[in-house]
């Protein structure tokens, strides 16, 4: 993996960060410091690939194009990401936390989200775009 950018974010207890996508980038997901609770939806498949994970202090995992993601930190948090692509918008996507057919079962009741995440889309939307523009390949996220 040839690491473009690195990003590190800081959340405090009871935030929520997703669920974003990428189309051509890939992220390596650090944990520095704190823990969160990660989900991950495989857009790419034709049946729905989920997984809830927790990672904590020193914990990582990779995330390929196509796979949606998002976390949740109880108690706060600072997350490094390793990104195969430089950010500047084009390749950012995503779809409602909260959308009933992802079924994520979010360890916050009531999160603090950003202005992007509450206005994001629905689940299918995504499907139908990352199945249209990388195809439908099926396999684990991890």
């Amino acid at each position: 993996m040839e690491v473009r950018q690195v990003l590190v974010t800081s959340s405090t207890a009871g935030t929520l960060r997703g669920m974003h996508y990428h189309l051509r980038q890939s992220d390596l997901c650090y944990v520095v410091t704190g823990a969160v609770f990660m989900a991950l939806v495989d857009l790419r498949s034709d049946t729905q690939i989920k997984e809830e994970i927790r990672l904590g202090d020193s914990e990582s995992i990779f995330i390929p194009p196509g796979v949606a993601h998002g976390y949740a930190t109880e108690k706060g948090a600072t997350v490094c990401y390793l990104l195969t692509e430089e950010v500047d918008g084009s390749d950012e996507f995503g779809f409602r936390y909260d959308d009933r057919d992802a079924a994520i079962r979010w360890p916050i009741a009531a999160p603090t989200l950003s202005q992007r995440d509450r206005d994001a889309g629905t689940l299918a939307a995504a499907v139908s775009a990352v199945r249209a523009q990388l195809g439908r390949p099926v396999g684990s996220v991890r």
